[in-house]
This record gives structure tokens, sequence and C-alpha cells, in this order.
């Protein structure tokens, strides 16, 4: 089903009843392919539907007054990329598709409809917004504060849990798109500090790694170097 990870995802906070997940199984009025780099969710704008990432990934950025990037989130299969669009407006930032991916549209009013049916739902939500903040919080911490190869070793620790709770870690290896470029722009370093980063890890054998994949090798010595805790994730193994 095309919310499924979604539904996998809320249920770490509290179980839902059956008639929930039907109510948020019917939630997607449309699919629609996004390419590499197309604008989901323009700046500036206030859309009056919310997207739900179905396959591929997504981030959030912010456009600076001299024309650079800054990436702020980053979404994988089953987060809504733009939930808070509910009740803030006009967005203040812009969404995009970081490769070829589905994203599923879900109007306000359908959200509104679900919730006064299901008020309990509003709970899930919340977490699900209060989950953003919290690993946004955790880069703002990481950013700056940890050499380039941990802050990158973090981030590929987060990915790797994010992926495995929405289902798609096969064999300790993910689906990660995103370019040396991305990732400087999201870690706030150049691009021959990532292309440096990855090495260093490749050579201590902790992850392997394609164009289009992620295989980690080693994940508990990825874990020390990255100095990663979970707990701002709110995982349940």
């Amino acid at each position: 089903m095309i919310v499924d990870p979604l539904i996998r995802k809320l249920e770490q906070f509290e179980p839902l009843s059956p008639e929930a997940r039907t109510a948020l199984e019917a939630m997607p009025s449309r699919l629609r392919e996004y390419g590499k780099g197309e604008l989901i969710v323009e700046q500036g704008s206030s859309p009056d539907e919310s997207a739900i990432v179905v396959k591929g990934c997504a981030f959030r950025f912010k456009r600076l007054a001299d024309g650079e990037r800054q990436i702020v989130a980053l979404h994988v299969p089953g987060d809504f990329v733009d939930l808070h669009s509910f009740v803030l407006r006009p967005m203040d930032h812009s969404v995009t598709a970081a490769c070829q991916s589905i994203i599923a549209r879900v109007p306000h009013a359908k959200i509104a409809e679900v919730l006064k049916h299901h008020p309990h739902l509003t709970r899930n939500l919340m977490w699900d917004m209060a989950l953003d903040a919290a690993i946004a919080r955790e880069w703002m911490a990481a950013m700056g504060l940890r050499p380039a190869p941990e802050q990158i070793a973090h981030l590929l620790c987060e990915m790797y849990f994010r992926m495995r709770r929405a289902g798609l870690v096969r064999d300790d290896s993910f689906e990660f798109v995103l370019t040396q470029q991305d990732i400087g722009d999201l870690c706030g370093m150049s691009a021959v500090h990532v292309n440096r980063s990855l090495q260093a890890l490749r050579a201590r054998e902790l992850i392997e790694m394609d164009k289009q994949r992620v295989t980690v090798l080693a994940l508990d010595k990825l874990i020390a170097l990255a100095r990663f805790d979970s707990a701002y994730l709110h995982l349940i193994e």
C-alpha cells in the first residue's frame, strides 16, 4: 500500500486501530513522479495539500540571499515532507526531489476530515512533526562540532536506521542517492571534504558505496566513530 511506510512509522509512537489505518490508507488523492532536482514545494507558496514520500528521497532547503543552498532536512519513504504546511503558511523553505521520486499528495481538507473522525491520530501526527524537529536539532548540534568523517558517519548511521524503520534495508544495504555536492550542502562542507571523508570511511572498511547504494560493513564501528546515539530517532526495535 502507498502509505504502509507512513503507518509503520506512526505506529512507533502508538498502535493504530484498524479503522485509523483504513482512514490513512484512503488519504492520498493522487500520485506524481518527480525528477531529480524538481521542486515539490516552493518557498513562499501556501499549499493546500501535504506530500508523502512513497519512493525515492526528498530534501528541504533554504535558498540564501547570495544564492547558496542549505539543506535543512532529508526525507525518506514514509515521511511527510511538509505536514506543518497544514497549519503554517506561507512556506519558508522549498522541498525538492533528491532523485527520481514518487510523491503522494494529501489535501489538507482530507487530513482535517480524518482527524475529525479519528482525533487520536492528532497525537501520532504531532509526534511525526516533533520527530522532524528532533532530527533538525541533532543536525544543528552536529554541524561544525564534529570532524568531517565523523559527521558523515553520523549521517549514514541516521539514514541506516531511518531506512530500516521504513523496511528498506536489505543485507545492511540501503538506497542512498545523494551526490557529494548534496552531502556537502547538507553538512556545510565542501565537496572535496566530503570525498576525502567517504574515502576514509571506505579505507577503514566501514562502508561500501556506489552511486545508488550504501552498504554498512561494520555498523558497531560506524556508530562508535560517529558517536551516534539513536535516542533522538525514537526507535522501537
